[in-house]
């Protein structure tokens, strides 16, 4: 049998993701960290998203680790030791997670917590992880949270949504009371619901039920666009108050004090960096946007640009856009109504591309969009869209010109034919879209 610490190379995008997690649960087992973050690189080069590494690899490897626990086949110190190195696997995929000049800013605020008596929240912290990424303004309370603390915390923080843990199975009227407590305070609050031990009852009484961090973003989503959740009937009898309660406390597990120290100072070791990480992020993330407008500035649509000459299996197209006759509005109604109406422009585009595609304004009156995987005529698609939402938000309105041109392994030759296609529908009279002649070297690309 091979050693689990020296993993072979993977197959890229074809490695079956259990394969991946047994690999990884090895590695957890030696206790060799060095080796599962090295895995976790191989997978996000081979193609696999963060949030897939998370649901398919590190989860069901910290579920075999739990089960492993729970049989004595393992101790205490060797399940703390397989969580700190998934914390430090899950440090990677948070850096990733929240990359690229496109990253949304703050959207609304989202609450987790473990409710009191929860511990062992690896999952939690996951779904923290990838709303954080998808631009949600995160408040991650972490486990045990007592009723009370989670209260105060939404009465002063007034989340959207509020997200509970219950990953192991213990008293129910804990989740029932916290539920209780948040509906009674905040009436208006989403919540959803997460964990192995969530009782079925509660899963199909309206709560959404996340069972992975692969779902929780539109999850998330889904419910801040529904009405507002009411208290379900099964929560007061579920409450500590209810009548003939089963109490259904886990029995006493003898613990190791000086693992259990070591893993509390993993977990501070590694709460300090991930604020490293975050501050890194926040400063690469001042240095790659544009301020007037929120989108990538110059330097980061330079950057995904290049990335994306490199992808030639995907390939795509680029758009090079154009305010007409800006200059009369900045020289009419002064700079200030100018910026409101670049500002109106990027909305427009942001809201006219999908969320894996790149808006900037890369100088002035100009801006640029890259749509990876796509052809030419997807892209006038788009820019059709783009057009359009230009015209209904600017104030005083105001139209565009656009060049579009398929994105080949020559990053300047592709800006160059776009900038050209754009001058070129400048010249034809303004308000249109003109395409670049193809190039004999161009990828086929596949269809928006």
């Amino acid at each position: 049998m091979s050693d689990p610490r020296t993993p072979g190379p993977l197959r890229r995008t074809s490695d079956d993701p259990a394969l991946l997690a047994r690999r990884f649960g090895d590695l957890l087992r030696v206790g060799d960290g060095a080796a599962a973050e090295r895995l976790v690189d191989e997978a996000l080069a081979g193609g696999m998203s963060p949030a897939a590494i998370q649901a398919l690899v590190i989860t069901p490897a910290m579920v075999r680790i739990g089960e492993l626990w729970a049989s004595r086949a393992i101790g205490v110190a060797d399940e703390h030791l397989a969580s700190s190195i998934s914390q430090r696997a899950l440090i990677r995929l948070l850096t990733k997670l929240n990359s690229g000049p496109h990253r949304a800013r703050s959207r609304e605020r989202v609450l987790l917590a473990a409710v009191e008596g929860q511990h062992h929240v690896l999952g939690l912290r996951m779904i923290a992880d990838v709303l954080e990424g998808a631009g949600f303004d995160v408040l991650y309370l972490g486990e045990d949270v007592p009723v009370d603390s989670l209260l105060e915390s939404v009465t002063l923080h007034r989340p959207a949504v509020v997200g509970l843990g219950f990953g192991i199975a213990s008293d129910v009227s804990t989740l029932a009371d916290s539920i209780w407590a948040i509906h009674d305070a905040a009436p208006a609050t989403r919540m959803m619901l997460g964990g192995r031990a969530v009782p079925l009852g509660l899963r199909t009484a309206g709560y959404p039920y996340v069972a992975s961090s692969l779902e929780v973003v539109g999850m998330v989503e889904q419910i801040l666009a529904a009405p507002a959740q009411p208290l379900p009937a099964v929560i007061d009898p579920l409450r500590s108050h209810g009548p003939g309660l089963a109490r259904m406390r886990e029995p006493a597990v003898e613990t190791d004090a000086i693992a259990a120290q070591l893993a509390r100072s993993a977990d501070e070791a590694i709460d300090v960096a991930r604020e490293h990480v975050r501050r890194g992020l926040t400063f690469r993330d001042m240095a790659f946007r544009d301020p007037l407008t929120d989108l990538a500035n110059r330097r980061g649509f330079d950057e995904e640009l290049s990335a994306l000459t490199q992808q030639t299996r995907s390939g795509g197209t680029v758009l090079m856009i154009d305010v007409d006759a800006f200059k009369l509005v900045n020289d009419g109604l002064g700079h200030a109504a100018g910026d409101l109406v670049l500002r109106a422009i990027g909305h427009a585009i942001s809201d006219s591309i999908r969320p894996g595609d790149l808006a900037a304004r890369i100088g002035g009156d100009e801006f640029a969009v890259l749509l990876p995987g796509t052809t030419p005529a997807d892209a006038c698609a788009v820019a059709d869209r783009i057009c359009a939402a230009v015209a209904l938000c600017a104030d005083p309105p105001v139209s565009i010109s656009v060049g579009v041109a398929a994105v080949s392994s020559d990053a300047r030759g592709a800006l160059l034919a776009a900038d050209t296609a754009l001058y070129g529908a400048k010249r034809a009279g303004r308000d249109r879209i003109l395409t670049a002649p193809a190039q004999p070297t161009d990828p086929v690309q596949g269809v928006i």
